[in-house]
C-alpha cells in the first residue's frame, strides 16, 4: 500500500470529534413539559431533574456526545451560574422520598425516547435534588466541552442555550400531637401468666393519613430493634417482667422471650422467678403507614438481677415526605401504659 493510500484510509475510519452541542436542555422528566415542581425543604424529600444533550460534529452531523462530557454534567443556579448549594443539594442517586416512583437501577446516563427535532435523541444524566430551606429557585446545567465551560442559562456567548426548571421549596408541615394515632391491640393466644401487646403509631391530619415510614432514636442502632424500656422483678400487679421494643419498620415478625409456668400461687407473695421460658413470633408493621412498638409482659421474673430502665423514650418519626416528628413515648411502670408525647 503507497504513503497516499494508507493516509487516505486513516481518514476516512478516524472517528468524528464533538464539535459543538445540538441540545442542552434541562426538565423533570424527558417526556415532561412541566416547568415547576414542589417540594417539602427537609433535606430528604427529592425531585428528579434531567439534562438531555445531543451533539454534533465539525461537518453539522449528529453524533454520540462523549461520556466524559456527560460525567461533567452539574446543575447550577440560573441566576448565578454556580452548583447548587445555601440548602440545595443535587444527588445522582435516588433516595427513598421522592416524587416519583423508586427506579429498580442506579440512576445514571440514559437516553430519552420522547419524540424531539434534535437530530438524534438525546443522551440524559439524572440528578435527584433536594433541599433543607424553604424558598424558591430556578435549576440550569453547566457542562465542559473542548476545554469550554457551557451553561444552559443563556449566558454562554459561543453556544447559547436557555433552559431550566423551578423547584419550590415549603416548610414542612408540623402536625399538633392530636393529630397522631396511639393504640394497642393484643396479641392473644400467649401462655398463662403471659400478654404481649401490639402499639401502632399513625399519623392522620385531617382524618387524611400520611404515612409513616421510619423513625430515629437516640441509643439506637441503625437498622436494629431497640429495646428501649423494661424491667426485671418489678413487683407491679400482674406484672414482674417487661420489656418494650420499637421495631424497625422493614421487619414482618419481632422474636419475644417471657418467662413463664412459674408457681402461679408463689407469685401473690414475691417476685416469682422461673428457670423457664417461652418464645414467641409477634407479627409487626402489619398496619400500612404505621410504625410499631411491642410490650411483652410477664407475670414472672427472670433468674437475673432486678432492673428497671426506660421511663421516657425522645425519638423522631419520618413521614413519607421525610419530614421529622419530634415525639416521645412515656411509660407508667405502675400500669405499664405508654402515653405519646411531643418530644
Amino acid at each position: 500500500m503507497s504513503e497516499i493510500e494508507s493516509t487516505t484510509s486513516h481518514q476516512q475510519t478516524a472517528p468524528p470529534v464533538l464539535e459543538g452541542l445540538a441540545s442542552f436542555k434541562v426538565k423533570f422528566d424527558a417526556g415532561d413539559s412541566t416547568s415547576i415542581k414542589s417540594l417539602y425543604g427537609n433535606g430528604r424529600m427529592q425531585v428528579k431533574v434531567q439534562v438531555l444533550v445531543s451533539g454534533v460534529d465539525a461537518n453539522g452531523d449528529a453524533m454520540h456526545v462523549p461520556e466524559d462530557v456527560i460525567n461533567s454534567i452539574e446543575l447550577i443556579h440560573y441566576s448565578t451560574g454556580r452548583t447548587l448549594r445555601d440548602g440545595w443539594a443535587a444527588s445522582t442517586e435516588q433516595g427513598r422520598y421522592t416524587l416519583e416512583a423508586q427506579t429498580s437501577a442506579a440512576a445514571g446516563v440514559d437516553h430519552d425516547d420522547d419524540a424531539e427535532s434534535d437530530s438524534v435523541h438525546p443522551q440524559v444524566r439524572t440528578f435527584w435534588v433536594s433541599s433543607s430551606v424553604a424558598g424558591t429557585t430556578r435549576i440550569a446545567a453547566r457542562l465542559s466541552l473542548n476545554g469550554l465551560r457551557i451553561l444552559s442559562n443563556g449566558t454562554t456567548l459561543s453556544s447559547v442555550h436557555d433552559s431550566s426548571v423551578t423547584i419550590e421549596s415549603q416548610t414542612p408541615a408540623a402536625y399538633a400531637i392530636e393529630q397522631f394515632r396511639w393504640y394497642q391491640a393484643r396479641r392473644g393466644n400467649e401462655q398463662p401468666g403471659n400478654r404481649i401487646f401490639n402499639y401502632y403509631l399513625g399519623l392522620y391530619p385531617q382524618g387524611q393519613q400520611i404515612k409513616l415510614v421510619d423513625w430515629i432514636a437516640d441509643g439506637a442502632e441503625a437498622g436494629e430493634n431497640y429495646a428501649f424500656a423494661g424491667g426485671n422483678k418489678l413487683e407491679e400487679s400482674s406484672t414482674n417482667f417487661m420489656l418494650a421494643t420499637f421495631v424497625r419498620p422493614e421487619r414482618n415478625t419481632l422474636d419475644v422471650q417471657l418467662p413463664f409456668n412459674g408457681d402461679p400461687i408463689a407469685f401473690l407473695f414475691s417476685e416469682a422467678v422461673t428457670r423457664e421460658s417461652k418464645k414467641y413470633s409477634v407479627r409487626v408493621n402489619d398496619h400500612d403507614g404505621e410504625l410499631t412498638v411491642v410490650q411483652a409482659l410477664s407475670e414472672y421474673s427472670e433468674l437475673a438481677p432486678s432492673s428497671r430502665y426506660g421511663e421516657v423514650l425522645h425519638f423522631r418519626a419520618i413521614d413519607q415526605h421525610g419530614t421529622e416528628h419530634k415525639l416521645a413515648f412515656r411509660l407508667d411502670f405502675h400500669t405499664r401504659n405508654f402515653t405519646l408525647e411531643r418530644g
